[in-house]
């Protein structure tokens, strides 16, 4: 049976483009089998036949395609590999199936696009951010973000407000990706989310910014909205580890909140600087809440070694 399987893998790639479609078909259909398989009998054949899959490119597109209706995991995770294996040429049969009228279709094609982050697919994926499925917005919005065109950034600002918190998270993770400077204050702005993956993940996006969000955050500190961007703020601060933000941080230490005053003293350890030390020293000899001194403790451990 191996030695068929094997035959099949090496005969594929060289003769498929002599076949009758029904002759591609079987081709495609037999190297499937073994490259989404799960039985042990195949289990050295699986990356070999996504191989062949891959090098028939373009001519076996339509056959995976009708194979994208699939709910196995598994299989989904085979159809990707394989056609990120093949590229390009996958790309304008992936795009047709955006306007599939099978869901599971419509949303693998969305996110397979995004793994091949190919730009001629963009013009494509834009006639779906609005989409009736939030799943289908959501994968279509995380394909932008992982394409990093800049035509992205539009509709990722506007699915940064849709009413489904799960679009919300894959626009402040496609913005993260984007790294456009005009989408600081939106990001900003999320860190008061309801919805805590999208609080992160926006935060996360500013920390990817760099130095370009540097000063909004600084500003964002000195008034924020509310206790969740607060802390979210303060952890953006340490992880940005620009030496400005230790005055602010150096007054929050020194606050009532002893959650704030934690943040503070991790975010201080971050930034690693002869001032902020010294004021985590000055702060120790008097602190008395256990979790910020653990905190402070931990960023003399990081600084003295073990």
């Amino acid at each position: 049976m191996k030695r068929t399987a094997i035959f099949i893998l090496i005969w594929a790639p060289t003769v498929y483009s002599q076949q009758m479609p029904d002759s591609i078909n079987h081709v495609v259909d037999s190297l499937f089998v073994r490259a989404s398989s799960i039985n042990v009998y195949y289990s050295d054949l699986v990356q070999p036949s996504k191989e062949a899959l891959g090098e028939m490119g373009e001519t076996a597109v339509p056959r995976l395609v009708e194979k994208m209706k699939t709910q196995d995991a598994r299989e989904m995770q085979a159809l990707e590999d394989v056609f990120k294996l093949i590229g390009h040429p996958a790309v304008s049969g992936l795009v047709d199936a955006l306007g599939s009228n099978d869901v599971y279709r419509r949303r693998l094609a969305a996110r397979i696009l995004g793994e091949i982050a190919d730009s001629s697919s963009l013009t494509g994926l834009l006639n779906y951010t609005k989409d009736a499925d939030f799943r289908m917005r959501a994968g279509v919005i995380s394909a932008l973000g992982k394409i990093k065109d800049r035509r992205g950034v539009a509709p990722s600002l506007i699915a940064l407000d849709d009413g489904d918190y799960l679009v919300r998270t894959s626009a402040a993770v496609a913005l993260s990706n984007l790294k456009d400077p005009a989408t600081i204050q939106p990001l900003l702005k999320a860190l008061s989310d309801p919805y805590y993956g999208v609080r992160y993940s926006a935060g996360s996006a500013l920390i990817n910014m760099g130095t370009l969000s540097v000063l909004p955050v600084l500003n964002a500190l000195n008034k924020p909205p509310d206790s969740l961007a607060f802390y979210l703020l303060i952890e953006i601060a340490g992880n940005l580890q620009d030496p400005r933000f230790t005055a602010p941080l150096s007054r929050i230490i020194e606050s009532n909140d002893p959650f704030a005053r934690a943040f503070a003293a991790d975010a201080l350890g971050r930034i690693g600087s002869k001032n902020a030390l010294e004021t985590l020293r000055k702060r120790y000899e008097i602190e008395t809440h256990p979790l910020v001194i653990s905190k402070i403790e931990a960023v003399e451990l990081n600084q003295n070694g073990p």
